[in-house]
């Protein structure tokens, strides 16, 4: 199923000149921003009620000057196929019912790395995560090196994650559309990449035995910002809390 078969040589280790030559991806359905506690957990409540048992799952965090220094989740994305849903969390506060999906096992949350966003959501609320399909896990018992969303991404869609947002300030009022579009595109990508992640039968253990030397340049492919994007200076941050 994998994209990255040449001559029927399997290849593990994706560069990011290959990616970056890539076409971007872009999510182009309707992206709904919530910032009102009320609207939130009406939204909340809808997907509830709609009985819909598989969403795509992000999160997003203000960007920290120094090492060490972190901050608390500033965006909760819920995707749909058609729609993905932006909790702005202006507050840190999550909608109860929004708690609630999480926390149900019966509705599939597909992410990517998951770890990381389980521990700063328990900083705001109490609640056992359950339900939660982490692509990085599956990904890498198959033996594929690099786990990341924008790894994956090339690896089984042909595209390219722009990462050019993902430092800037989810913290202020006002999100602006490449953030928005950003955030977006990461919680719906999940949804599509899970069943072509599953259906994908080759096994990457024996591809690469250098596999356990991953290079300062596999780290960069995997959440790394293209060499031709650049984000706002005012907005960016060199390191992540």
């Amino acid at each position: 199923m994998s994209f990255l078969v040449s001559d029927s040589d399997l290849i593990n280790r994706i560069s990011s000149d290959f990616i970056n030559e890539l076409d971007a991806l872009h999510f182009t359905g309707q992206i709904i921003l919530l910032q009102d506690p009320q609207e939130m957990e009406f939204a909340a409540e809808a997907i509830l009620l709609q009985g819909i048992d598989e969403l795509g799952f992000d999160t997003e965090s203000r960007p920290s000057f120094h090492r060490g220094v972190s901050f608390p989740i500033s965006l909760i994305q819920i995707g749909l196929h058609d729609r993905v849903y932006l909790f702005h969390l202006l507050e840190p506060w999550i909608p109860p019912t929004l708690v609630e999906i999480m926390a149900n096992p019966n509705i599939r949350k597909i992410g990517v790395g998951l770890s990381g966003d389980f521990h700063k959501l328990k900083q705001l609320v109490d609640f056992e995560p359950q339900g939660f399909i982490d692509l990085s896990k599956i990904a890498a018992q198959k033996g594929i090196i690099q786990t990341g969303a924008r790894s994956l991404t090339a690896r089984y869609l042909n595209k390219k994650l722009v990462k050019a947002a993902r430092t800037t300030n989810w913290a202020r009022p006002q999100l602006s559309e490449k953030q928005m579009q950003y955030a977006a595109t990461d919680a719906w990508v999940c949804l599509v990449l899970l069943p072509l992640l599953q259906a994908d039968t080759n096994e990457y253990h024996h591809i690469d035995e250098l596999a356990e030397h991953s290079t300062a340049q596999d780290a960069d492919v995997e959440e790394g910002v293209e060499n031709d994007c650049t984000s706002d200076p005012l907005d960016s941050a060199p390191t992540w809390g």
